[in-house]
């Protein structure tokens, strides 16, 4: 059990070595947020997931907004200081909320990247 848990921090500690490196190329806001979501490194979460994060945002009366804002902009140790949450689980998370809003609406999208 001990090995497989190891595997996995692995995988998640290379995952958010990818993601850094992804996010310190881009040259604007408009760049990394198309690079993220194109990567071939995160897919789109469980909807459920992504509902059930919702409703804990809304729960302890966070703005989701402002909060996939802040896990792109902030470097990793400040959001976590911030917010109290995983980064690269928030950046996971980010991904969907990204590409729901660049899919359905997206001058919603463009004003939110700029």
């Amino acid at each position: 059990m001990t090995d497989i848990l190891d595997f996995l921090q692995y995988k998640n500690d290379k995952l958010e070595q990818k993601l850094e490196l992804l996010l310190s190329r881009a040259n604007s806001p408009s760049d990394r947020m198309d690079a993220l979501i194109e990567s071939k490194e995160l897919a789109l979460e469980d909807h459920k997931l992504f509902l059930a994060f919702l409703a804990y945002l809304n729960e302890q009366q966070l703005d989701a907004e402002t909060l996939f804002r802040d896990v792109l902009k902030l470097p990793k140790h400040q959001f976590e200081a911030r917010y109290a949450m995983n980064w690269s689980q928030v950046m996971k998370l980010s991904v969907t909320f990204l590409t729901i809003l660049r899919t359905n609406d997206r001058n919603s999208y463009k004003q939110f990247i700029d």
